[in-house]
């Protein structure tokens, strides 16, 4: 089955990123990486970050999406963002077919993964806690699939997500 979107959110460090190059290959799909969307105006270290160029860059990747569906892109992945922004991506889009992918982590699995040598610059262990405890808590939405990523590889969480499109 195709989607129009397949967003996926989660904590800093849960897999989002790697998991979705690995799929975008999979499925041939574009990927748009939200944080991509935000380093266009912001300076390299993102010391000018706030929340009127965060919902400017928002208003932005909504535009580009509309724009992939008008031109009939299927199963376009959306990364790197926020759990607040990916709920309302649902409500954005809610006449298209779209699926959310939340992947969480246990606590020490991130923090590791946090403190480890990475691709990304966020290395707040603090901060990508509690965002993932935050995701925990809330109950998921329609259409919402978590996956707990704490000990897959990539390749054994991107199966399960390929797994989620051919059942639906």
């Amino acid at each position: 089955m195709t989607y129009d979107l397949i967003i996926f959110g989660g904590a800093p460090g849960s897999g989002k990123s790697t998991i979705c190059e690995i799929l975008q290959k999979r499925l041939n799909s574009p990927l748009i990486d939200f944080g991509w969307l935000r380093e266009f105006h912001l300076d390299r270290e993102w010391k000018r970050a706030n929340e009127e160029e965060k919902q400017m860059a928002f208003e932005n990747l909504i535009f580009i999406l509309k724009n992939y569906i008008k031109h009939r892109y299927k199963n376009i992945l959306i990364n790197d963002i926020g759990d607040n922004h990916s709920l309302d991506l649902m409500k954005k889009f809610s006449r298209n077919k779209c699926l959310l992918i939340t992947l969480i982590v246990d606590d020490r699995e991130l923090e590791k993964r946090i403190s480890e040598e990475r691709n990304s610059g966020f290395k707040d262990v603090k901060k990508a806690l509690q965002f993932n405890n935050e995701i925990k808590r809330r109950k998921p939405i329609k259409n919402e699939y978590v996956i707990d990523n704490s000990h897959n590889s990539p390749e054994k969480t991107a199966e399960i997500v390929l797994d989620l499109l051919t059942q639906k």
